[in-house]
């Protein structure tokens, strides 16, 4: 492939085990590793895409969400182009801690697409977050918002898209 017109700096946030690192592997390695692992610092991972007709390396940050690492995180946000922001599901609770991550982001980056991911939508008899109210979230930050599946595969190619689409048209 071409050597890329743009290369975008995307990291992943949200609270421990909504499914992070699992919709990294299925974008970037198109697999699912069923063993839960909690990221501890940083893990980068790397993918070429086609945008419209340009060509992107998106170089995609899995930074560890746990409350002992939050002093480290500030210097991985810099020189970020976008966020993805993750919750589960299946666990209301995670939604609720999405603000505090969109706080976490906006102290540390200047103006920077995000784009705000319900993981976990296989689930769907364990589902707790109901559309209602992910749909107020989203209206109250005016952000795109998409439900993923890592386990499947499914809208993952599309919330990296999305992203990627929108840090583009602002490049």
């Amino acid at each position: 492939m071409a050597d890329p017109f743009y290369e975008f700096k995307i990291i992943l946030v949200g609270d421990p085990a909504v499914g992070k690192t699992s919709l990294i592997l299925r974008f970037v390695e198109d697999r699912f590793d069923k063993e839960y692992k909690a990221s501890i610092g940083v893990d980068i991972m790397s993918k070429t895409i086609n945008i419209e007709d340009k060509v992107a390396r998106l170089v995609i940050w899995d930074i560890a969400s746990q409350e002992k690492f939050k002093r480290f995180r500030s210097s991985f946000y810099q020189q970020a182009n976008g966020i993805l922001v993750v919750f589960d599901l299946t666990r209301q609770e995670t939604l609720e801690g999405v603000d505090d991550w969109v706080q976490e982001v906006r102290e540390h980056t200047d103006s920077i697409e995000m784009v705000l991911i319900g993981n976990k939508s296989d689930l769907i008899t364990q589902r707790q977050v109901t559309p209602d109210v992910v749909h107020k979230w989203v209206e109250r930050h005016a952000c795109p918002y998409i439900e993923t599946s890592a386990l499947t595969g499914v809208a993952v190619e599309v919330a990296f898209q999305k992203l990627t689409s929108a840090i583009a048209a602002k490049a």
